[in-house]
């Protein structure tokens, strides 16, 4: 599950296709799957992957990921499993991630992966499959058409039979909100576009290839859109009041070449707050959500992901991951929570928030949903910002 999923009552995402025969430029369920171009390719018949022509006539199974990422990691051996069943039949697995060859090549070397595995892609490639959060899975039937935005557990054999045989049922997933509405281009006449004004009242937000579109967002929600979303935010003196308030927020950036938006809003950030705002990965104590031996207690396996409602107190789910429970924790405790529960759900299962102290939630934990907190050290993605 993606943090994305906690802002569903939020946020509206365009699409972007258009009624041509194009391509579209942001993947939805039942059209053709937006342009991939991948410069490397690593266990593949071919170096690289000029565009999806050369994928004709084969489903395609594309695995977002990092070797950072933990849940991706934890569903390596299950599609690896998924590779071999399928490997005498029309389907590509690739695993795509915007690491280097040489930090890939590392990883592999210890924890190998079946598919496909292609490094160094480019920013337009999670752009326009709509990659805001790790693992995201996408499906691509025979046909060269989207059936599917999901996660890795969702995708069984039963799934990819139903892929290969055209039969599968379309899915824009937990976050269909996101993809719902048709979003105008921008005036053509705009080159660049750089906005920023205080404000208030019920958020929303519009994402394009090219344009980016918020009311009432605050400049935290933003990052997790145009910098990605961070396990931890490291804020400097005197920075919280402005990353917490809310914003309307407007930007255009050119729409030849790598996607710009998240360089415009920086540089515009800095000149208009004097925030300056950076991303990068660490190695860090952190506290793990882990499952205790007897198993989990009051969580009730659902067969779809649902609805999940919080209140700022208690957090209610009719369907999801404990994904969702390692946020609000995070949130709560001010401390970055990772799941490795590795029950990826859909649960139905609540929880009231009763401290901000670790150890408390610990012992609580245990009692209510038959988890626990642990330290233990992993590489998380940090955004840090200063004045």
């Amino acid at each position: 599950m993606r943090k994305l999923l906690l802002l569903l009552p939020l946020l509206l995402l365009a699409a972007c296709a258009k009624e041509t025969g194009e391509r579209p430029r942001l993947a939805k369920a039942g059209r053709p799957a937006p342009e991939l171009r991948l410069p490397k390719l690593l266990n593949a018949p071919a170096p690289a992957l000029a565009g999806l022509q050369e994928l004709k006539g084969r489903a395609v199974v594309l695995e977002f990921w990092a070797t950072w990422c933990e849940p991706c990691v934890d569903n390596i051996p299950h599609f690896n499993e998924l590779v071999s069943k399928f490997k005498d039949r029309p389907v590509v697995f690739i695993s795509v991630t915007d690491e280097s060859e040489a930090e890939v090549a590392r990883f592999l070397e210890k924890t190998p992966v079946s598919g496909w595995v292609a490094p160094g892609a480019g920013p337009e490639a999670f752009k326009a499959f709509r990659v805001y959060g790790r693992p995201h899975t996408v499906l691509i039937d025979r046909s060269g058409k989207v059936q599917a935005i999901t996660y890795p557990a969702r995708v069984t054999p039963a799934t990819i039979e139903a892929l290969l045989a055209g039969s599968l049922e379309q899915d824009e997933g937990p976050d269909a909100a996101l993809h719902s509405d048709e979003d105008p281009a921008p005036d053509p006449a705009v080159l660049g576009e750089f906005y920023l004004a205080r404000s208030s009242g019920t958020s929303s937000v519009r994402y394009r290839a090219d344009h980016f579109t918020a009311r009432a967002l605050t400049l935290r929600m933003a990052f997790d859109f145009l910098l990605g979303t961070a396990d931890r935010v490291d804020l400097g003196p005197g920075t919280r009041e402005l990353v917490d308030a809310s914003y309307d927020i407007r930007l255009t950036a050119p729409t030849t070449g790598p996607d710009r938006k998240a360089e415009l809003f920086l540089k515009g950030l800095a000149f208009a707050t004097g925030l300056k705002v950076s991303s990068s990965v660490s190695e860090e104590e952190v506290w793990v959500l882990k499952t205790l031996p007897g198993g989990t207690r009051n969580a009730k396996r659902r067969p779809d992901f649902s609805e999940v409602a919080f209140d700022g107190v208690t957090l209610k789910t009719a369907g999801s991951s404990f994904v969702v429970l390692a946020y609000h924790l995070r949130e709560k405790l001010g401390v970055p929570v990772l799941d490795e529960t590795k029950e990826d759900g859909p649960l139905e299962y609540s929880f009231t928030f009763e401290t901000r102290d670790p150890k408390v939630a610990d012992a609580q934990l245990r009692r209510d949903l038959g988890l626990r907190l642990d330290r233990a050290r992993r590489k998380i993605r940090v955004i840090t910002v200063r004045k």
